[in-house]
């Protein structure tokens, strides 16, 4: 009797242990496969959208169960009134409870996306008599693009929001997103990966990985910063607003405490406490803060107590959030401190540049990104620059990266940086996957906005030392110091914040440079790494957070009883390190030695000898080295002082560097030698001007007979070339090479995607459906011509971008296409659009179908400023915008989005060009700067008559077309035609905008900048 006791009480407690684990996993696992992920639809995913949801809570109803999720970040109200909760990212969801009256309620949900797809989730439950209740996201939500006024409360109008508007992303639990916080499937429930968990972090053999603290993100934030003093103490910075703390860690047999003090330092100029470090330092006493979009400050113990109390600003610029100021370290002379920052940081005034003179350098004209991103942005881009903290003085070192985040020193004592990719341009040519770099002094890394990043093989500019693929690079440091095997104390250590990784960059010493390989080091899912150092315990420690996410601190040591060694130093290295070092200590300066120490080796196979070289001449005066460049004779030496004479000669010098240029027997150049010969070409043609017509004919017989190559690099390159000199040739053997394109060369990125299931999701899509990357940038190039088509070639151009659109590629991908195919229609003639609308499936029509309203006035005399000012607000209306773009006289000779004339370039992706003080600009003073295609020209007939007008060629006769817009053109016979030049005043007629009140102008300009698209921003109020 007492065993069958037993066994019931055992059965009981099996049955009972049931019944918890049942109700232990989370309740909104029942709504996988039934809710669903939805957005806005688009033909680019919308960067955010509001969401309502209206419903009923009955009498005797439980609590209000909420849980939701958004890709990227969401905010949620009940009722207008009620904080229901926010989500940072996606795989951090809101799961919350809530007593609600009974009757009527409104939840309202603002989601926001950081790009890439976009999805939002909400599952809502509550009990009556027993029974469980759920609302779901679908197709009966309401959905908008605008956030107007009042939207969150329950009494809004919300009959304009359409759920017709809702695009389903996919059921609950499928997708990249699956089910946040748990695995994909309710049935096989477990807890999801947790992060702060060590044993969900990966390491190599020997390493082992401890968790030390969780950072309280209510009271301390996020960490984004981490250093340490010389008494072994930490310091992490929360990337906002909620403070600077120290940490002290004691070991002892029982464990390790971590004690963690908020420091209350007011920030200069501030009554609140110094928060938002990017970049953290202590160096001599003192800890040096490199904040988040604000200044260099410097902090120190003033009043001796062995604690920091006080900050000063260091002389800094202020600005660019995550791509501004980041890193700071100390100096290779360990006096000075080095200093980074991203893109968007504005470059401090400094007293020296290693950098001699930075421009855009693009000879075709480029496209910004097709989703607005970094737009208007300008050279240097990211920059490191040296600060001598006596006297305050920063001196340019390197610029041109996208947005490093971290730096560090190796061994020998030169810097390297991790800089970041442009993820939305995955599957274009122009797309360059995270790397590491060198450092080196007075380099330009090439990176600039849109379509015109340079590539890696451009003379001016120097290959990195690895790429490594796709991700979000944020600390770097040198293993020297830690107790790592010797193997990785000579590694760097580069952290990448989207697949949570931690890479050791093993170096190669390669000449006066290196090459490397990025081992995996320690990876976790999700693990969003954001610094680490190196404690004097000879042990890693390391940050994840970031953008609101949870933070923690680390500790990685080993443990095991190998050795690795490094690798044997290389003599040959050694020497030529020393050579370039020699030659940096003249760049920026002018030294009466320096050409005849560098000259030499501006002929040399090693990269990056030959740039030291190269900034070394750079930086003395002209006139002494234009005559050697005459006389050189060897072809890379030419090549090398060309670049150097057209970044930094007199237009004027232009006709004899390309005539020195001329003087080389192409076939005889390498690879790189032809290559570097068409970058010379280019800098002369950028910086010094277009040539003259003998010269011009001259340079195509020189290398159109290379095109096509065997080198996809020279193809590049030559078509790039025949296109600015619009030789006859190009578009049939760019066609060709697109025609008879070679299959896509394809990164094996897919154990790198697996880390990240949302991110890489993308990556993997790319990988299996990867597209025409090459030609697509053969197309961009060529869709700059408007003259010498076919219609054959015609159509194979826009049949190739309808086959590249059935690829996958990054969120800017189809916006890119789509502006390729623009600004090729843009080039057609009437006839040509409506021959080519089965391909296209463009209904053209030039003629406006709506009515056209003239100004109301009152106008004024526009300056730029003023114009500028008025001409970029918010609140546009669209129809008035369009109106007026007809009204004043536009559309007589601009066609813009199909409607009106065909005589000047077509405006339609104006957009993708320019900003809006170029485009007033232009407005207000359009001779200033002549499209060499559209410009004017002086038609000498054979009779001694002239004709001044815009010129088109139909067959046998010429139209001219006069500056009045509404004059019919004069047409002549070609055969008598003497001669035709290009007229300096503009065609168009000055102030067009002065007619228009403020109001107007700002309508006008929304239409021009929108790329008439009424769903801009622009029009938004």
């Amino acid at each position: 009797m007492k065993r069958i006791l037993i066994l019931l009480i055992a059965l009981i407690f099996v049955r009972n242990s049931s019944a918890q684990d049942d109700q232990s996993k989370p309740w909104y696992l029942a709504a996988e496969g039934k809710a669903e992920w939805i957005w806005l639809q688009g033909d680019t995913t919308p960067e955010q959208a509001f969401f309502r949801k209206t419903f009923e809570i009955p009498e005797g109803a439980s609590a209000l169960k909420i849980y939701s999720s958004c890709d990227n970040q969401s905010t949620l109200t009940l009722d207008g009134k009620l904080p229901v909760g926010s989500s940072s990212d996606w795989m951090y969801p809101v799961i919350t409870e809530i007593a609600v009256e009974p009757g009527t309620h409104t939840l309202a949900v603002e989601g926001k996306n950081r790009g890439g797809i976009a999805a939002f989730v909400c599952i809502m439950e509550y009990e009556k008599d027993g029974s469980k209740h759920r609302i779901y996201t679908d197709k009966t939500w309401q959905i908008s693009a605008k956030g107007p006024e009042g939207w969150t409360k329950p009494g809004f109008d919300d009959s304009t929001w359409s759920s017709d508007q809702i695009r389903i992303m996919g059921k609950f639990g499928s997708g990249p997103w699956k089910i946040p916080g748990a695995k994909n499937k309710a049935s096989e429930y477990t807890e999801a990966p947790d992060p702060l968990d060590p044993a969900n972090i990966t390491t190599l053999s020997g390493f082992s990985v401890e968790h030390l603290y969780t950072v309280p993100k209510t009271e301390q934030g996020s960490w984004v910063s981490l250093t340490e003093d010389d008494k072994g103490r930490l310091y992490a910075s929360d990337q906002k607003n909620a403070g600077l703390f120290q940490i002290k860690i004691v070991d002892t047999q029982g464990g390790s405490s971590v004690t963690v003090k908020k420091l209350s330092i007011p920030e200069p100029g501030s009554k609140k406490d110094i928060s938002g470090a990017q970049g953290l330092q202590y160096a001599k006493g003192s800890l040096y803060f490199h904040k988040n979009g604000g200044h260099m400050f410097e902090i120190t113990d003033e009043d001796g107590d062995g604690e920091l109390d006080t900050a000063r600003q260091v002389p800094s610029e202020r600005g660019g959030g995550e791509h501004g100021n980041h890193d700071v370290i100390i100096a290779p002379d360990g006096e000075n401190l080095i200093m980074i920052g991203g893109n968007h940081a504005p470059l401090a005034e400094h007293t020296k540049s290693s950098v001699r003179g930075w421009e855009e350098d693009l000879l075709l004209p480029r496209m910004w990104d097709a989703r607005g991103h970094a737009r208007g942005k300008l050279a240097p881009g990211g920059w490191v620059t040296r600060l001598d903290p006596e006297a305050h003085t920063q001196e340019v070192l390197s610029v041109g990266y996208r947005n490093q985040y971290g730096i560090a020193l190796n061994k020998y004592g030169d810097l390297f940086t991790y800089d970041a990719d442009m993820e939305w341009d995955l599957g274009m040519p122009w797309y360059r996957p995270t790397r590491v770099c060198l450092v080196a002094s007075g380099s330009d890394y090439g990176w600039r906005s849109g379509t015109g990043k340079w590539p890696t093989y451009f003379e001016d500019s120097l290959p990195p030392v690895v790429e490594i693929g796709p991700g979000s690079p944020t600390g770097v440091i040198s293993g020297t110091g830690s107790n790592f095997p010797e193997k990785y104390q000579e590694a760097l250590f580069a952290l990448d914040w989207t697949f949570g990784t931690i890479y050791a960059i093993h170096l190669k010493e390669k000449g006066a440079g290196y090459t490397g390989e990025a081992e995996p080091f320690l990876f976790g899912s999700p693990l969003p790494l954001t610094d680490a150092v190196i404690g004097k315990d000879g042990k890693m420690y390391f940050l994840i957070g970031g953008r609101g996410t949870q933070s923690a601190l680390f500790r990685v040591s080993y443990d095991g009883s190998g050795q690795i060694p490094a690798t044997t130093p290389d003599p040959e290295a050694e020497h030529a390190r020393k050579l370039r070092r020699s030659l940096e200590v003249f760049h920026g300066l002018v030294d009466s030695s320096a050409v005849e120490a560098a000259w030499p080796l501006l002929s040399s196979d090693d990269r990056f000898l030959r740039h030291a070289a190269r900034v070394a001449i750079e930086s003395q005066p002209v006139d002494e080295w234009a005559a050697r460049f005459y006389s050189e004779t060897s072809p890379q030496a030419v090549i090398t002082a060309a670049v150097a004479l057209a970044r930094q000669g007199e237009p004027s010098l232009r006709n004899r560097i390309v005539e020195k240029l001329l003087e080389l027997d192409v076939a005889d150049l390498s690879e790189t030698q032809k290559l570097g010969l068409l970058r010379a070409y280019s800098l002369t043609f950028i910086r010094m001007g277009q040539p003259d017509a003998i010269p011009k004919a001259k340079v195509i017989a020189s290398i159109d007979p290379l095109l096509p190559s065997e080198s996809d690099d020279l193809n590049n390159e030559l078509i790039k070339m025949l296109v600015y000199l619009e030789a006859s040739s190009v578009i049939e053997k760019g066609m060709k090479l697109i025609t008879d394109r070679k299959p896509p060369a394809i990164p094996d990125w897919s154990e790198l995607a697996a880390r990240n299931s949302r991110y890489g999701g993308t990556v993997q899509a790319v990988l299996n459906n990867h597209p025409p990357t090459r030609e697509i940038g053969y197309a961009l190039m060529l869709s700059n011509l408007r003259d010498g088509w076919t219609m054959e070639n015609r159509r194979r151009f826009f049949t190739f971008l309808n086959e590249a659109a059935n690829a996958s590629g990054g969120a800017s991908y189809p916006g890119f296409l789509a502006n390729i195919r623009q600004q090729a229609l843009a080039g057609c003639s009437d006839e040509e659009r409506s021959a080519l609308s089965d391909i296209t499936g463009e209904n053209f029509n030039p003629v406006p179908d709506f009515e056209i309203i003239p100004p109301k006035g009152p106008g004024k005399v526009w300056t730029l400023n003023e114009a500028v000012s008025q001409g970029s607000r918010r609140g546009a209306n669209f129809e008035n915008g369009r109106s007026l773009y007809f009204s004043v006289g536009c559309g007589a000779c601009h066609r813009f989005r199909g409607l009106g004339g065909g005589v000047g370039p077509d405006l339609t992706s104006i957009p993708t060009k320019f900003d809006d003080k170029y485009v007033i600009e232009a407005i207000i003073d359009p001779g200033k700067d002549i499209s060499d295609q559209y410009g004017s020209f002086i038609v000498t007939m054979k009779d001694g008559s002239t004709h001044n007008g815009i010129t088109v060629e139909k067959g046998d006769q010429l139209e001219i077309y006069l500056p009045d817009p509404v004059a019919k053109p004069t047409v002549v016979s070609k055969d008598d035609v003497k001669s035709i030049e290009q007229s300096p005043i503009s065609q168009m007629p000055p102030g067009l905008i002065n007619s228009l009140n403020k109001d107007e102008l700002r309508n006008l300009m929304a239409y021009l900048m929108s790329g008439g698209n009424p769903d801009d921003r622009r029009f938004q109020k």
